[in-house]
Parts: C-alpha cells; sequence; structure tokens
C-alpha cells in the first residue's frame, strides 16, 4: 500500500474529496440496486459483489470492505489533522493506508507515531488495547491512539499501564471533516 504524504490542510482536504466521491458512488450503486434486485439478491450482491469503490484509488471494491476503509481512512485522516495542530511543523506524515509495515501515521524524523482504529465499540477486539500496546513499542517522542466508536465522548486519556501512550477519541464532526 503506498504511503500517501501529508503536508497540509490542503493534502486532507483532497483526500477526503476523494473518499466523498467514492461513498457518493457507492450509495448510487446501492440505490440501483435494491431497486431492481429481491432482498437477499441484494444483500448477495452486497456481501460477495463488487458493489462499491475503493476510497481513493480508481477501482471497484466490496461494499463492505469499502465502508471498513471508508472509515478508517477518515479516522486517519482526522488523526493527522490532530498532530498537524498539536505539533505545528511536524509536516510532513506519512499515512500508511491498509496493510503496511510501521504505525498508520507517522513523522519522517519519527518523533510522532500514532494508531488509528474505527470500531462499534473500543473493546471489541482489543483493538484500543492491542494498538496502544503496539505503538508503546514505538521508539517516538509523541505516541498516539486516535479511535473513533459511535457514542464515544470525545476525550484524552492515557491508560495506567501505557502512559507514554495518549489515547484520543475523536468526535464524530471530526472524522467526517466537518470541523
Amino acid at each position: 500500500m503506498p504511503v500517501h504524504i501529508i503536508k497540509n490542510q490542503a493534502s486532507l482536504d483532497a483526500l477526503r474529496s476523494l473518499i466523498r466521491n467514492a461513498t457518493a458512488s457507492a450509495v448510487a450503486s446501492i440505490t440501483d440496486l435494491v431497486a431492481t434486485n429481491t432482498p437477499i439478491a441484494a444483500l448477495a450482491a452486497m456481501k460477495f459483489g463488487e458493489l462499491g469503490f475503493h476510497p481513493i484509488e480508481p477501482r471497484r471494491l466490496n461494499l463492505i470492505e469499502q465502508v471498513n476503509q471508508t472509515f478508517t481512512y477518515l479516522v486517519s485522516l482526522a488523526a493527522a489533522e490532530q498532530i498537524l495542530l498539536r505539533h505545528p511543523g511536524s509536516a510532513p506524515l506519512h499515512l500508511n493506508l491498509g496493510t503496511s509495515a510501521g504505525s498508520d501515521l507517522e513523522s519522517p524524523s519519527q518523533a510522532i507515531a500514532a494508531e488509528v482504529f474505527a470500531a462499534v465499540r473500543r473493546t471489541n477486539n482489543k483493538k484500543l488495547v492491542k494498538d496502544v500496546a503496539k505503538v508503546a513499542e514505538v521508539e517516538a517522542a509523541y505516541r498516539y491512539v486516535f479511535f473513533y466508536c459511535p457514542g464515544e465522548t470525545p476525550t484524552a486519556f492515557r491508560m495506567d499501564r501505557f502512559p507514554e501512550v495518549e489515547v484520543v477519541a475523536l468526535a464524530s464532526d471530526a472524522v467526517w471533516g466537518l470541523i
């Protein structure tokens, strides 16, 4: 998976625009699908077909995978935005979308490292604890885990076991790119 370089707000806005276009295309596909198929055929197409669109690449994708990638990418962009605000002069940031070695978000100077995720609950699959433990192992001056879960109060905190890692629960407006 290629590394995306985040230099400034314009870099973030360009990626958000691609994601919005892909979501609009997917919703149009879903609308057509449900209008022309039986309910079971429509659900089967959503699960097994390439009804969706990759959030930032010009290619078709399974709808379920698009949903998962879209929200992980949006959390990644919100995290990058937060880091640029918290650490002026830290750009460029490397955004590792998809499966790749290293942290999800990092500075070339290795001063900043972050993991990101979107989930229904932060306790799902022990994702929060696993990501905090992973980024705690990285040698960086600033280590973060940014996440979005519906209903989670936007806040920042540290876990007793890993006080060197700041955990940030993001608001939906920040994830959607509305603030």
